[in-house]
């Protein structure tokens, strides 16, 4: 993935505001680049999250409950599978299949973590919140 579509979704992320160029290097640096063709499973509901989320660096995705309703459609700069990282069960609560050719830069949590010391608060946070919202 080019570094500049990197920075800027990561830039667009509020997960990550306030970095400077250092620390979005380091964490540009830790991640995995995957890329996925339209219609195709990031993450499937009920598997081990392994302790990993991403970040939407192009490309657009759908958030399916179980039931197959699309709970919501996110972007470049959204993160994807912060839930099944902060529960304990450490398992993908709903599967986020790709609109449109898309590609994500993967973190396992502790990586970054490590770099930033508010960021599991941060995570927290934004799990809850999407928890919440599709549970309403």
């Amino acid at each position: 993935m080019d570094l500049d579509i990197v920075k800027t979704a990561l830039k667009r992320c509020e997960l990550f505001e306030g970095l400077d160029e250092g620390q979005m290097g380091v964490l540009v640096m830790r991640a995995s680049s995957r890329e996925f063709c339209a219609g195709e499973t990031v993450y499937e509901r009920g598997d081990d999250s392994g302790g990993t989320f991403a970040l939407i660096g192009s490309g657009k995705i759908s958030v399916v409950a179980q039931n197959g309703f699309v709970l919501n459609e996110l972007g470049v700069g959204e993160i994807i599978g912060e839930v099944g990282v902060i529960t304990q069960q450490d398992k993908r609560t709903v599967t986020i299949k790709t609109i449109e050719p898309t590609e994500i830069l993967e973190w396992h949590v502790k990586d970054v973590e490590e770099g930033s010391p508010e960021f599991l608060k941060r995570l927290k946070e934004l799990a809850w919140k999407r928890m919440k919202y599709w549970n309403e």
